[in-house]
């Protein structure tokens, strides 16, 4: 039977469902914002490669070799498991519609994630609706701007965000009733969202714990029913990608994930959560704060308490566990929505407690003037990102965000100049040499490999696996004040050494500043070929 029971709302006054702070927005504001937000999704249409970091290649080149009949693999030497399942499988799709044009690829998964931020966009505004929050486009406005405006495009922030925002809906109509259809359906959309990003374990434990929590208030079968759905829910939705993994690769988790952790030994350092983490994470405390403290709305409680304790975890965890580029602006998608939330609740608490000097027409204006700010900085910073900014009139200003992409220009070079069957051992970007030179890239860190490369490096040493795998170039760093070049190579899962290679200046084919027209923009790489030598055993080459 469902409950009926009515929560008071916070700041004094109840809330219809849908209801926001001008009752329905106006039209002139839904076409500011629908404004500004198509000023910032176009730069990505019309630039999509300065959108892309070199990981999203990852899932590029694996859904066009699958698409091409090669199976999951980035390079054809291994397969690889090594990304996050969900986006895979849509990339993959598209990538048998393009059929193998990685360009027409490229454009395909720009306007899919266009599609998803419009997704993230409804459900958001239905979640802020069943929360009763008035604000709701400070919430809007904020997610809007870091999925818009960000260099996440290829990556897999954009359905990460929606696949959370529609569990967190649903969550939110399950907490008014105890029907086990509903929580069935919660579970599933749990078990989704960590298919989109399997780190979102933190947030959707954190969330199901509270969950179950609120129910112990009713009675103990209430605990039950919510663990018993919650749990099958998830299990249908994940298991089977459980089972298939431990099936063809031995191992539960992706060899990526397996790599990047060091658990259980800690390793501290605050910097792993890089610029956006260290920007969106203290947001988890605020949302336990108003959790405790602030709201004493039931039902948005366990939002707030589960979302920021999410957070909180998930961020422990990279501070303390990981040793492997986890400053991505992706990685923390759950904390971007808990800070888009908060925001805008915060945003009501303070009016309710100035109400008599601030007028509810005042606090509106206040309201949408934040969010065309926000969505007008996150346009700006869109437009900088595709195409700079070098002068306004008479003045020279030095406004250029968005980098020299000589990785796509170099990987032109090698797709004309090197053999089509050539394999190249990368020590770094081998996502962008591999989607535009179409040449197989097999990276030095192990994460687009698979558990057996690790066993296979350790067994026969660096020079025999490169050998055995016809790998005859190496793609590396060169200072200018260099001749010969000592690389150490280990097996990444292991962390253990595997071997040297020598590589000597006669035996370099190119260097990055031999080709690129803005050389001196570019990082100091080189091209050496490999002599695989007849000894069997030795780890130089």
């Amino acid at each position: 039977m469902a409950r009926t029971d009515r929560q008071p709302h916070p700041l004094g006054t109840e809330l219809s469902e849908g209801q926001d702070s001008a009752g329905r927005p106006r039209r002139w504001i839904a076409v500011i914002l629908g404004i500004l937000g198509i000023c910032a999704v176009l730069p990505a249409l019309l630039k999509p490669a300065e959108f892309m970091q070199d990981d999203s290649y990852f899932y590029l080149q694996i859904a066009h070799n699958i698409a091409a009949g090669l199976g999951s693999t980035f390079h054809g030497i291994t397969l690889t498991n090594g990304y996050h399942p969900l986006w895979l499988w849509m990339v993959t799709a598209l990538g048998t519609l393009a059929d193998g044009d990685k360009t027409l690829l490229l454009y395909l998964v720009f306007l899919l994630q266009g599609l998803l931020v419009a997704g993230s966009i409804v459900a958001l505004r239905r979640l802020t609706s069943l929360m009763g929050l008035r604000y709701w486009l400070i919430a809007l406005a904020v997610l809007t701007a870091y999925l818009l405006g960000t260099a996440i495009y290829g990556s897999e922030a954009h359905v990460n965000a929606l696949s959370l925002l529609v569990s967190l809906g649903c969550l939110s109509v399950a907490l008014r009733s105890d029907r086990t259809g509903i929580w069935f359906l919660t579970g599933m959309l749990f078990g989704v969202s960590l298919l989109a990003r399997l780190d979102n374990i933190f947030v959707v434990l954190a969330l199901s714990a509270f969950s179950v929590f609120d129910g112990a208030r009713d009675s103990r079968r209430l605990v039950v029913l919510r663990t018993l759905m919650l749990g099958l829910g998830g299990a249908v939705a994940v298991l089977p990608y459980l089972i298939v993994n431990f099936m063809d690769y031995g191992h539960l988790v992706p060899i990526s994930g397996a790599i990047k952790s060091t658990f259980p030994v800690v390793t501290a350092d605050l910097n792993n959560l890089g610029t956006m983490g260290k920007l969106s994470t203290p947001f988890g405390f605020v949302g336990v704060i108003v959790g405790i403290f602030l709201d004493q709305d039931r039902r948005r409680r366990v939002i707030w308490l589960g979302l920021g304790t999410g957070v909180l975890l998930h961020a422990t965890y990279i501070i303390c566990f990981t040793d492997h580029y986890t400053f991505w602006a992706w990685y923390y998608v759950s904390a971007v929505i808990v800070a888009a939330l908060t925001t805008s609740y915060l945003f009501e608490w303070l009016g309710a407690r100035f109400k008599d000097r601030v007028s509810s027409r005042a606090a509106s204006s206040l309201a949408f003037a934040v969010a065309a700010l926000v969505l007008a900085g996150g346009s700006a910073r869109a437009w900088l990102k595709a195409y700079g900014l070098e002068e306004i009139g008479p003045f020279q200003v030095d406004l250029k965000i968005n980098k020299y992409r000589w990785p796509d220009e170099f990987a032109g070079w090698m797709k004309s100049n090197l053999p089509a069957d050539s394999r190249i051992f990368a020590y770094d970007w081998p996502g962008a040499i591999a989607y535009h030179s179409d040449l197989s890239v097999l990276p030095m860190d192990g994460l687009m490999n698979d558990f057996q490369y690790n066993d296979d490096l350790v067994r026969l040493g660096i020079h025999d696996y490169l050998c055995d795998h016809d790998v005859h170039y190496f793609f590396g760093l060169i200072e200018p004040w260099q001749h010969d070049v000592e690389v150490v190579v280990t097996a990444p899962l292991y962390r253990s050494p595997v071997g040297t290679l020598y590589l000597e200046e006669e035996d370099i084919i190119v260097r990055t500043d031999d080709v690129l027209s803005r050389p001196d923009e570019a990082l100091p790489f080189a091209i050496w070929e490999l002599r695989c030598l007849a000894t069997t055993g030795n780890s130089e080459s």
